[in-house]
C-alpha cells in the first residue's frame, strides 16, 4: 500500500481513529502493546457477549462507563494509550467500528514497519502450528516481509481468509456453501426453463 491510500484510509471516521491511536502510540512508544490489547478485548468479548453489551451500553452513566472500563483495563492490562482510546470510541457510540479502526491500525503499523499487513480471519481462534504452516505459506506466497493479524469471524463457519491491502482470498466454508447454493438454484432455474 502506498502513501496516498493510507491518507485515503486515514480520511474515514475509523481511520480516524486509528490515526489518533497510533500517532499517539509512537509518541509513547507502545505500538504493539496496543495490538496486542486489540487482540486482547477481542477475545474477551468473543468469550463473554454480556460484559460487550454492558461495556458498549449507552444505558451507564459515564462515571460508571469509566469506572468498568478502568476495571477491565486493569484484568486485562492494557496500556493507558489503549485504554484512554477505548474509553473515548465508547463514550463517543463508536464501538461498531472498532474492527475497522484495528484493521486500519494494522495497516499503518504494518506501512511504518515497511511489511504487508495480512489479516487471517478463522471461525475459532487457531492453535500456534495452524499458525505457523499460515504464516509459512501466506509468506512463501508473497515473497515479501508481512505482519500476520489473527482475527476470530464465527460467521465464516470452518476454513480461513485471507485479506491484505489488495488481497483477498476467501477459502471459508460460508463461501464454498453459498457457491453451492448458487449451483443449485442454476440447476433448479435451468430445470424450470426446460419444463415449459
Amino acid at each position: 500500500m502506498d502513501s496516498n491510500s493510507l491518507k485515503v484510509l486515514f480520511t474515514s471516521l475509523p481511520g480516524r481513529y486509528a490515526h489518533a491511536l497510533f500517532a499517539e502510540g509512537k509518541r509513547s512508544s507502545c505500538l504493539d502493546e496496543i495490538l496486542s490489547n486489540f487482540e486482547k478485548l477481542g477475545k474477551y468479548f468473543q468469550n463473554d457477549r454480556q460484559a460487550k453489551k454492558l461495556m458498549t451500553s449507552c444505558f451507564l452513566s459515564k462515571k460508571d462507563l469509566n469506572a468498568c472500563w478502568n476495571t477491565l483495563g486493569q484484568y486485562l492490562g492494557f496500556c493507558p494509550v489503549f485504554l484512554s482510546f477505548i474509553r473515548q470510541v465508547v463514550k463517543n457510540h463508536r464501538f461498531n467500528i472498532i474492527k475497522r479502526i484495528k484493521y486500519i491500525y494494522q495497516v499503518a503499523l504494518a506501512k511504518y514497519r515497511n511489511k504487508r499487513s495480512v489479516t487471517v480471519l478463522s471461525a475459532v481462534d487457531l492453535l500456534p502450528e495452524q499458525k505457523d504452516r499460515i504464516e509459512k505459506l501466506v509468506y512463501i506466497a508473497l515473497n515479501e516481509k508481512i505482519i500476520i493479524n489473527y482475527d476470530v469471524d464465527e460467521r465464516i463457519l470452518g476454513g480461513i481468509k485471507l485479506r491484505s491491502e489488495e488481497l483477498d482470498i476467501d477459502i471459508s466454508l460460508a463461501s464454498q456453501l453459498k457457491q453451492l447454493v448458487k449451483y443449485f438454484k442454476s440447476i433448479r432455474l435451468g430445470l424450470d426453463v426446460n419444463e415449459n
